[in-house]
């Protein structure tokens, strides 16, 4: 498998090396424009686009004159079509076109390539879906965010992605499966109902719900209630680009170090939008991801390669509106077989 960078001013001159340099079966890994200082007068810095390509073999252009070639004696014709060994193509085909990180996609498919290579043709199928299915386990890294001892866990992240509906999913969970001492805090004071929401799934679940309105209403209560196994903190969706929001978030979840951020992400975000929100939500550490509304979208490579670009673990996934049914604990095998249902093997 060969995998090349092209770099050029245009994204037509690009394509066109690529093609003359990997031939019409390439496929285009990524494409995105990148900044450089230039070498010469004006100074500054210099637009280009970089587009990383591969092809599942090193291309050789036709020559300009080939000799005839004389036709093989009968019954000595060579059977050049292998659907097997085509199967087995397809798969690393498969894996480069499913748009994985790059430097994954080429290491994993050096390895699935290695593997063909040294299996029959009848084995090559289930031993590289095996061999894929395992690299992609290893890749991430899942938890179990609740352990023995109070845990105090606050819930951020952008507007619309479900945050409250999640905290109140697991409160509920809990409260059926693990510990009845929980409290249910709210710092969303910004969105018109967002308490009395919080509050009427308190009295469903027969917990107690409190409102901060400043960091050290915050901390008196996370005081107050030191004999609680959880306190879930709900917080309002913040736009990143106003910074005095951030910084007044950054403020309430700084009141206590054994506060727990868990950044809550919706699975319909584009790629891009996923890595812009978790620079800008890191203004304190991030315990967990949880990846919400993984029903309402079929594609989730964006999501793996999060994992891959921002290593940090994932606690939870959740699949529609129902509390508490629709959250689940995140496994490797889930994440994996979510991925590979995502890749177009036909």
């Amino acid at each position: 498998m060969q995998i090349k960078r092209f770099e050029g001013k245009e994204i037509k001159e690009v394509l066109r090396e690529v093609k003359e340099t990997l031939g019409p079966e390439a496929i285009i890994l990524s494409t995105k424009t990148v900044k450089k200082p230039s070498d010469r007068p004006p100074w500054g810095t210099r637009s280009y686009v970089e587009v990383i390509a591969a092809v599942d073999r090193p291309y050789e252009p036709p020559s300009e004159a080939s000799p005839p070639v004389s036709p093989a004696p009968l019954g000595r014709e060579k059977i050049v079509t292998n659907p097997q060994e085509a199967q087995g193509k397809h798969l690393l085909r498969s894996v480069l076109a499913a748009g994985l990180m790059p430097e994954f996609a080429q290491s994993l498919v050096g390895e699935l390539e290695n593997l063909r290579q040294g299996a029959s043709a009848s084995e090559w199928s289930d031993l590289g879906w095996s061999r894929l299915r395992l690299r992609l386990m290893e890749a991430i890294e899942v938890t179990e965010p609740f352990r023995k001892g109070q845990r105090i866990w606050a819930f951020i992240g952008p507007t619309g992605v479900g945050k409250t509906t999640t905290l109140v999913k697991l409160a509920a969970q809990f409260w059926l499966n693990v510990t009845k001492r929980i409290t249910l805090i709210t710092i969303d004071t910004y969105r018109i109902g967002a308490v009395e929401q919080l509050k009427t799934y308190g009295q469903i679940l027969r917990l107690p719900v409190e409102v901060a309105s400043s960091p050290e209403e915050l901390r008196d209560l996370i005081d107050r209630h030191r004999g609680q196994d959880l306190l879930l903190i709900d917080t309002a969706g913040r736009n990143p680009r106003q910074a005095s929001l951030m910084k007044e978030l950054g403020a309430f979840l700084s009141v206590h170090p054994s506060i727990e951020n868990h950044l809550v992400l919706s699975a319909t975000m584009k790629e891009r939008d996923l890595a812009r929100m978790t620079t800008c939500f890191s203004i304190r550490p991030i315990s967990s991801y949880i990846f919400t509304k993984i029903d309402e979208t079929e594609e989730y490579v964006s999501l793996f390669n999060q994992l891959l670009r921002f290593p940090r673990p994932l606690s939870y996934l959740t699949c529609g509106q129902r509390v508490p049914e629709d959250i689940e604990l995140a496994t490797k095998a889930r994440v994996s077989d979510l991925v590979l249902s995502s890749i177009q093997w036909n």
